[in-house]
């Protein structure tokens, strides 16, 4: 793991550090239930920025790594920073809501709430373009396996997609569909265990970078049909998720 991160730090040392010093908050935000028993919708109010944090180390460290092939360094440096600015604005202001003891999403009670969620969802905009960018890039290249290339390809269209699928949940400024918000739900995910929740294909689609760069890295380095076989197999199985849950069902 030492020299995993070693060579990690080598390839991008702002988001190798940025995604541990998150890590380290992630570790501290869970242990801060113990001394803050202040709950929101049912959990403790530190539990959205903590799964945040988590989901951000996660993408730093998948896109540092996922980069390094790319020979334009600039274009790199650029990506890079810009999407450190734009996911650190974001945790900021959902670490603030969560000190307030309010939620940070879907909250327009007042103006200073609903310009903190409009901001929120320009920040997300904003980076959603870096990884369009990011995805060209990638297209661009002709110097990793191709199978992994697709899967990494996969991966960032179908990420992007399921942040967009964010602004459904904004429209409707609920993720539970049939209830509303704040029913009991799994250990730390928080999805409903009765009702439709929306963030399960949200959570499919933003981590489908890490599973289909590794799938094709892995299993089809080589072998780019199957890759996009596999690809489209989990683009309509989350699709699938998604289905179910505007029905308001539960996946489970």
């Amino acid at each position: 793991m030492i020299s995993w991160f070693t060579e990690l730090r080598r390839r991008n040392p702002l988001l190798a550090d940025s995604g541990l010093f998150y890590l380290v908050v992630f570790v501290a935000l869970a242990i801060l239930p113990l001394f803050d028993s202040r709950e929101l919708l049912g959990v403790s109010v530190w539990n959205k920025p903590l799964k945040f944090y988590l989901s951000t180390t996660i993408l730093f460290w998948t896109i540092a790594w996922i980069m390094a092939d790319i020979p334009d360094r600039k274009a790199v440096k650029f990506i890079s920073k810009t999407v450190f600015i734009l996911l650190t604005a974001e945790l900021v202001l959902i670490s603030y809501q969560a000190y307030l003891g309010k939620t940070s999403h879907f909250n327009i009670s007042n103006p200073i709430d609903g310009a903190i969620f409009g901001t929120m969802g320009m920040l997300i905009f904003l980076n959603s373009l870096c990884f369009i960018y990011l995805l060209f890039l990638i297209s661009k290249l002709n110097t990793i396996p191709k199978g992994y290339k697709r899967g990494i390809q996969f991966g960032l269209i179908i990420f992007l997609i399921g942040g967009y699928e964010g602004y459904l949940m904004a429209g409707r400024l609920s993720h539970t569909v049939g209830a509303v918000d704040g029913q009991d739900g799994y250990f730390l995910l928080g999805w409903a265990k009765a009702y439709g929740d929306l963030r399960i294909f949200h959570f499919l689609g933003l981590h489908a970078l890490q599973v289909l760069s590794l799938v094709g890295w892995y299993f089809f380095k080589n072998e780019p049909r199957k890759m996009s076989v596999f690809g489209l197999v989990y683009f309509l199985l989350s699709s699938g998720v998604l289905w179910i849950s505007l029905q308001g069902k539960s996946l489970f």
